[in-house]
């Protein structure tokens, strides 16, 4: 699940209830991978782990993974069908994404039916793909002030009507009338920082900033959530009035964004509601059943731009477990499934049966947040040597290959280091602390810490000169933090055990508090400010940021800004004005220096993110690979071969 991200340079909106902090801000995580009978093992490989030493880091590919068979002669015709990650499913059917469904996988299905103005990621490569894009690459002017965009014609509506800027308005007038409710949302964005948009003709249009921006992150962060709108189609109160300019006025616009966004709510409707049979991608729905969340798409007959889908259509499946999954993999069912962590040992099973193996790396990042705000903790985890010191003590290379088999990425900042992506700093991927205990040590005792009873350190030189333990620590205050960790995933489990076993030998103590994901969000409630962060350490499994479509450059902003929800309350003057600088200076050097100070920093504690999925697809399915690092299932591009 995505929950709504912290502000990027601006206030963080309030969460609409006590609990409901966490729930309704959309952070995007890997659902744990669950297999009881691997537990007591990896519980037991986490201090196994962390009596180690570091290896090298992993190949992106191994012993497990193939790299996918190319050729063949390419038929028209046929369906395919993938698997959802384990519990989450397609739920929401309208562009503009609710905060509980603003997904990737809904987002996946949407822009196969609505097309967006700018398309996020290709075939192994991020940034944006304008040959799948409903316009040309924008245009910049008056210092950055305005852009430019123009609409490839050719581009029609299931109907017959073509795609222009009319569509685009009802996107915006929707948009303003519903942006409270819209998941990628926050202050100061779009469509905040528009003074004012021209409609130059149906196939141009000018948007008008508020001030200066980084084209690059304006066109990758703001651009990338327009999806143009079937004016003649959906610019109604109800689905038996007539069509026309009701969203013209703010009031209409309400009216016309309340009555879609309750018609998204109705998922029994999804197969037969006319609003969503009117599309200008290659799918259009053709069935749902809003018990299981099995839902089938075809091919889009008038469907007249790029990409042209060979098959005739494709089906959604959404599973509860492992087991069921695995299970459809092995019945023919599925055909673009995925193989779970704890079950390597099925990788050679399926090869002799006809199926390929191979893992999905994403540029997703992983974190574990400081409690900044906690009274207890706080004070601790503020001193920038101590933040320094829990790094070196996190070994992310052996996590890689003991724990996740070689599939997965380390990640060292704010951007994973994702092979080949200019948008990840050449600093950042290095690890600035790399393992090593005997370094931890040495930054605590050069603070004035000094080994205490049962081995953890405690605080001998108070103050806030440079060789002191720092404000708000006392003298005798043990160096000890309560590290809340979401259970479920066994190899998740396996490294934080090692990581306190680590600690432990460096002199921290490390109290484990495995909870649920869902008790996690309560208990985290509303951190980091009413009430404050009531852990030391806390860390879901999986990942904990995501980009792709909506958000393209990893500013950073979204978990370390102003106002953050995701970062446990840091701030740092120093990271915000980077961060704004990244929003409003051009080129890659504004975002690598941002990405550099927050890695050094240690906004949070950086850690491996796993693959999205070990890949397990037929033989003769091709044209899936190389994959999104989005995450992004592309079944336009799929065929089967004879």
């Amino acid at each position: 699940m995505r929950a709504t991200p912290g502000a990027k340079g601006g206030p963080d909106r309030a969460p609409s209830g006590p609990g409901l902090g966490r729930a309704l801000r959309t952070i995007r995580r890997l659902p744990g991978r669950r297999h009881t009978g691997a537990i007591a093992l990896l519980a037991g490989l986490g201090v196994l782990l962390a009596a180690c030493g570091s290896t090298a880091a992993p190949s992106p590919s191994n012993s497990i993974a193939q790299t996918p068979a190319t050729g063949g002669t390419p038929t028209t015709g046929g369906i395919a069908s993938y698997a959802l990650p384990i519990g989450e499913d397609f739920s929401w059917i309208f562009p503009i994404e609710n905060q509980a469904n603003y997904e990737d996988w809904n987002s996946n299905v949407e822009g196969g039916m609505w097309r967006p103005l700018y398309f996020a990621g290709g075939p192994g490569k991020s940034g944006v793909n304008y040959s799948l894009s409903l316009a040309n690459p924008p245009v910049y002017s008056n210092g950055n002030r305005t852009v430019t965009v123009t609409l490839k014609k050719g581009y029609t509506w299931s109907d017959g009507t073509p795609v222009t800027t009319a569509d685009v308005r009802l996107f915006f007038e929707l948009l303003a009338a519903g942006k409270n409710k819209d998941g990628a949302y926050l202050p100061g964005e779009m469509p905040d920082d528009i003074s004012s948009i021209s409609y130059n003709t149906p196939y141009q249009f000018t948007l008008h900033l508020n001030h200066t921006y980084n084209p690059q992150w304006f066109t990758g962060n703001q651009l990338t959530w327009i999806y143009p709108m079937p004016q003649q189609a959906w610019d109604r109160t109800c689905l038996s009035c007539a069509d026309g300019h009701n969203a013209s006025t703010p009031a209409g616009a309400k009216a016309v964004f309340n009555f879609l966004y309750g018609q998204s709510k109705k998922l029994s409707t999804y197969a037969t509601n006319p609003l969503w049979k009117v599309v200008d991608g290659p799918w259009v729905i053709k069935s749902f059943d809003p018990t299981t969340y099995t839902a089938q798409f075809s091919a889009n007959p008038h469907y007249t731009g790029a990409g042209k889908p060979r098959l005739s259509g494709y089906q959604i499946y959404s599973f509860p477990s492992d087991t069921s999954e695995v299970d459809a993999l092995r019945s023919g069912a599925v055909t673009f499934g995925f193989l779970p962590f704890t079950d390597i040992s099925l990788a050679s099973y399926f090869k002799r049966h006809g199926y390929t193996v191979t893992p999905w790396p994403v540029f997703y990042n992983e974190t574990v947040e400081l409690g900044f705000t906690n009274k207890t903790w706080g004070p601790l985890v503020k001193q920038l040597y101590i933040r320094q010191a829990l790094q070196h003590l996190i070994d992310e290379q052996l996590y890689l290959q003991r724990t996740l088999h070689g599939f997965g990425l380390p990640v060292y900042g704010p951007a994973p280091n994702y092979p080949g992506s200019n948008l990840v700093s050449p600093q950042t991927r290095t690890d600035p602390y790399p393992y090593s205990i005997s370094s931890a040590k040495q930054l605590l005792a050069a603070h004035g810490w000094a080994q205490g009873s049962g081995g953890i350190d405690v605080c001998k030189r108070p103050g806030t000169a440079s060789n002191e333990c720092g404000a708000g620590i006392a003298k005798g205050k043990q160096l000890s933090l309560l590290f809340m960790y979401a259970t479920g995933t066994p190899s998740f489990l396996a490294q934080v055990e090692a990581f306190a076993t680590a600690a432990k030998s460096a002199g921290i103590g490390i109290t484990l508090d495995g909870q649920t994901e869902n008790t996690m969000f309560s208990i985290g409630g509303t951190c980091p400010n009413s009430p404050p962060c009531n852990w030391g350490l806390l860390a879901y499994s999986g990942f904990m940021w995501d980009f792709g479509q909506y958000e393209i450059l990893p500013v950073g902003g979204n978990q370390f800004g102003q106002g953050n929800y995701w970062a446990g309350g840091y701030s740092s003057t120093t990271a915000q004005k980077l961060i704004n600088a990244a929003h409003t200076q051009p080129g890659l050097p504004s975002l690598y220096a941002v990405e550099n100070y927050l890695s050094k920093n240690e906004a949070s504690l950086w850690w491996p993110v796993a693959d999205y999925e070990i890949v397990v697809a037929k033989n003769n399915l091709r044209g899936w690979y190389p994959l999104n690092p989005y995450a992004n299932y592309h079944p336009s591009s799929w065929y089967f071969i004879k």
